[in-house]
C-alpha cells in the first residue's frame, strides 16, 4: 500500500513538473508587428522628421525662388538665352541639392530611429517572454496575418513610452 502511495505520488510530481514545463514553454509566444506603422507611428522618427524639415525647408525656399525667377525670365525679352541657361544651371543645381539634402536626411532618420528601435523590440520580446518578433507589413514573407499575433499597438506604446523617458 506504501509502494503504491510513493508511486502515485512520484508520478503526479513528475505530472507537475511536466505541466509546469509545458506551460512555461507554451507561455513563449509569437508577435507581428506592422513595421511601417510602428516606425511611423514612432516619436523619435517625427520629432527628427520635423527638426529635419526646418533644415530643409531653408533649401526648399532658396530652390522655389530660383524656380520662380527662371519662370518670369523666361517671358522676359530682355534676357539672353545665355542668362536663361545660367538660371537653368542654378535652378537644377540647387534642385539636386535639395533632393540629395532630403535622401542624406531620411538615411539618417532611418538610421537613428532603427538604432533606437531595435533594442527596444529586444527588450520588449523579452518582457513579454515572446519566442519571435516578426515584422510585417504586406510587402514581405507574412503576408497576412489575423489578429491573434499582432503586437503592433503594444509595441508602439511601449517604445513611445521609453522615448517619452529618455530611455
Amino acid at each position: 500500500m506504501k509502494k503504491t502511495i510513493l508511486i502515485i505520488i512520484a508520478v503526479a510530481i513528475v505530472c507537475m513538473g511536466i505541466s509546469f514545463l509545458l506551460f512555461n514553454h507554451m507561455q513563449k509566444k509569437i508577435a507581428v508587428v506592422d513595421v511601417i506603422k510602428l516606425v511611423n507611428e514612432f516619436q523619435m522618427k517625427k520629432d527628427l522628421e520635423t527638426n529635419g524639415m526646418q533644415q530643409l525647408k531653408q533649401v526648399g525656399i532658396a530652390t522655389d525662388s530660383l524656380k520662380r525667377l527662371l519662370q518670369a525670365s523666361s517671358n522676359d525679352p530682355l534676357r539672353s538665352k545665355e542668362e536663361l541657361q545660367n538660371l537653368y544651371g542654378n535652378y537644377i543645381s540647387a534642385q539636386r541639392q535639395y533632393d540629395n539634402q532630403a535622401e542624406q536626411l531620411s538615411q539618417e532618420i532611418n538610421e537613428q530611429v532603427w538604432n533606437r528601435l531595435n533594442p527596444l523590440i529586444d527588450e520588449y520580446g523579452k518582457q513579454e517572454n515572446l519566442r519571435l518578433v516578426i515584422g510585417a507589413n504586406g510587402m514581405g514573407t507574412v503576408l497576412y496575418n489575423d489578429n491573434y499575433y499582432d503586437h503592433t499597438q503594444q509595441l508602439i506604446k511601449y517604445v513611445n513610452a521609453k522615448y517619452a523617458k529618455g530611455l
